[in-house]
């Protein structure tokens, strides 16, 4: 697992600029791999890893913790949500969708980082799995790019990039409407 997360966030650090941000907030960033990815192509970014008290005490990145049910910190250029919204159904993916649309300036950015399911998902059995995988365990799912869309526009925000990573994610890029 800590390899796929190392591999995924050097792909989106590869094909999404993130120096251009000055202030960076990864919500749900668990130990904080994309975040330091994320540092290294930005090493003038002011960086908050964002998760339950627990996941962040003890991390050597700047730390806030909390529940993106409730509030997430305000005010960054960028939010960054990694293989986050695959864990939840699409009512508590809304939720979390709104949370960081509450926080966000209307010059932000959400960068959602997420496997994306083909429209036609029976072209891609893998993908078929694991949505199984995720509604079985976590009764969450993977959901195509206009899945994502439509969550996106119903939390207030609009879809502007579908960024391919070639590591099995794509990056999502949002603004807010």
């Amino acid at each position: 697992m800590a390899d796929r997360s190392a591999r995924e966030a050097g792909a989106v650090v590869d094909v999404y600029d993130v120096s251009r941000f000055a202030s960076v907030v990864d919500v749900g960033g668990g130990s904080g791999t994309l975040l330091r990815a994320v540092r290294d192509r930005a090493p003038h970014a002011e960086l908050t890893l964002f998760d339950l008290p627990e996941v962040v005490d003890g991390s050597d990145l700047p730390a806030v913790g909390g529940d993106f049910f409730t509030r997430v910190p305000g005010g960054a250029d960028a939010y960054l949500l990694s293989r986050v919204l695959h864990d939840w159904d699409d009512a508590d993916a809304l939720r979390v969708l709104r949370t960081c649309r509450a926080a966000m300036r209307p010059d932000s950015l959400l960068l959602v980082v997420e496997a994306v399911v083909p429209e036609r998902a029976v072209d891609d059995p893998a993908a078929v799995r694991m949505d199984l995988h995720m509604l079985v365990l976590l009764h969450g799912r993977e959901r195509t790019v206009a899945e994502y869309a439509t969550l996106l526009d119903a939390a207030g925000l609009h879809l502007t990039a579908d960024v391919p990573t070639g590591a099995g994610v794509h990056v999502l890029e949002a603004r807010p409407r």
